[in-house]
This record gives C-alpha cells, sequence and structure tokens, in this order.
C-alpha cells in the first residue's frame, strides 16, 4: 500500500502530453515534418515489430523525398535514437515543471520521475517490449545513447541536491559513481515493468518504492564507505577498484 508521500509524488508524476518531436536543429528542417517523420516511425515500429528497413520505401509510404529526409536525419537509426530521447526528455521536463517540485526531497524527485516515467511508458508499452524485451538491463545499445546522456545529466542534479541537503553523503570518488547506478536501476525499473503482470501494474511501484527507498538509504548512510574498505582491503592494486575510485 502507497504510503502518503509515495503519494504526493504519484500525483506529481502525471507528464504532460507531448508529441515525439523535438526542436529541429538542421538548417532548413521543418520542426511539423521531424515531428510527422518520427510519429511515422512510432507507428510503424509500433506495429510491424521492427525498425523501417529502407528509408527509400518509408519515405514513399511518408509522401515525402529522400532529400527531405536526409535534411531532417542522417538515417533511420537517428530517428529511432531522436525517439527515445525526447521521450526520456519529455518525462524529466514534465515533472521538473510540476508545481510541488522545488519542495520535494531528492528521494522524492526520483520517486516522481519514475512513477511518470511508467505513466508514460504505458501508452508506448508495445513498442517498449519490441525494443527492450532482448536488451538486458545492464546493455548499452546505441538506440539508447540519448536516453542514457538525458538521464545522467537529470541524475547528476538529483544528486548535487542530495548532497547540498544531507540527504546524500558525499565521498570522494563514489560520489561521481551515483549517476551510474541510478541509471542502471532505470534500465531495471523498465525490464521489471515489462515482466510485470500485475493487476494495474502494482508490483512495479512496491518494486520502485522498495529499491529507491534501498538505494537512497545507502547513498545517506556509511555502509557504501564500509564495503569500500572491505573491498580495497580485499583487492589491493586491483586496476578496476582504482578506475572506480576516480569517479571515470
Amino acid at each position: 500500500m502507497a504510503t502518503q508521500g509515495t503519494k504526493t509524488t504519484k500525483s506529481a508524476a502525471r507528464p504532460k502530453g507531448s508529441s515525439a518531436g523535438g526542436s529541429a536543429t538542421n538548417k532548413g528542417a521543418d520542426p511539423e515534418l521531424r515531428v510527422k517523420i518520427l510519429d511515422a516511425f512510432v507507428a510503424h515500429m509500433t506495429e510491424e515489430g521492427q525498425a523501417p528497413r529502407s528509408v527509400a520505401k518509408f519515405c514513399r509510404e511518408l509522401g515525402i523525398t529522400e532529400v527531405v529526409f536526409y535534411r531532417h536525419f542522417p538515417s533511420i537509426q537517428a530517428v529511432e535514437k531522436a525517439f527515445w530521447r525526447h521521450w526520456i526528455a519529455g518525462v524529466i521536463e514534465a515533472v521538473e515543471s510540476g508545481a510541488e517540485w522545488a519542495e520535494f526531497t531528492a528521494r522524492e524527485r526520483y520517486l516522481a520521475f519514475l512513477f511518470a516515467l511508467i505513466q508514460s511508458a504505458a501508452e508506448r508499452r508495445s513498442l517498449l517490449l519490441e525494443r527492450f524485451h532482448e536488451i538486458s538491463p545492464l546493455g548499452n545499445p546505441a538506440a539508447l545513447e540519448g536516453v542514457r546522456a538525458e538521464f545522467l545529466e537529470f541524475a547528476r542534479r538529483l544528486v548535487d541536491q542530495g548532497i547540498a541537503s544531507g540527504e546524500i553523503a558525499e565521498r570522494r570518488g563514489l560520489t561521481n559513481v551515483y549517476p551510474g547506478v541510478l541509471y542502471a536501476h532505470l534500465r531495471w525499473v523498465i525490464d521489471h515493468y515489462l515482466k510485470d503482470e500485475s493487476e494495474e501494474f502494482e508490483r512495479t511501484d512496491a518494486f520502485i518504492e522498495k529499491t529507491v527507498t534501498l538505494a537512497f538509504d545507502l547513498f545517506r548512510t556509511q555502509a557504501i564507505d564500509s564495503a569500500a574498505d572491505l573491498l580495497r582491503f580485499l583487492l589491493p592494486g586491483n586496476s578496476w577498484w582504482s578506475h572506480l575510485g576516480k569517479g571515470k
């Protein structure tokens, strides 16, 4: 059963409606046509279960020339990257513009984001299944590079807020790893959601609440410091630990 704080963050997590587009950056590009291309790509992926294999055929079905297509995107793969990046950016923008956002703690902000993400995912679940069902939560396919970049920027803001408020303990080296940890968690949440067959995805809600609570408990306590000390003792001179310790 959701707590009062969870109810608040869930109510603040209702993302504003937005198209699949985004601002066109290429000279001569038409923002409305860019949206049209993205929407057509999403429709094709949803109905066919795969990206269009031919730019020429895709353009013919859309009623545009290849010259026009390439004015907006360099490839079909770039269209998909743009779609997923805009999707995650839209969810972030929606929650950050919420009336209660300024009052939320870092933990509450992350919860609000995840609940908003799942609400948005429900509108494109079939597309998510097509893209994610064979991808490990630890994988980083090229199509999701934009998702990762947008989320890491968001996660850095959360971590900075958490350090400023005392929710997150600042640890030399380790603090720089936190955004990446949260991204791994995000992918884990999406994976759990796509496998969830419970009524109204109740298990996903519970999974989000419990794992976010655990993550912020670890970020705040000395448990990570203790684990780090143990690893240094057990793995002296280990190159992997040296790399992690530098926050790279």
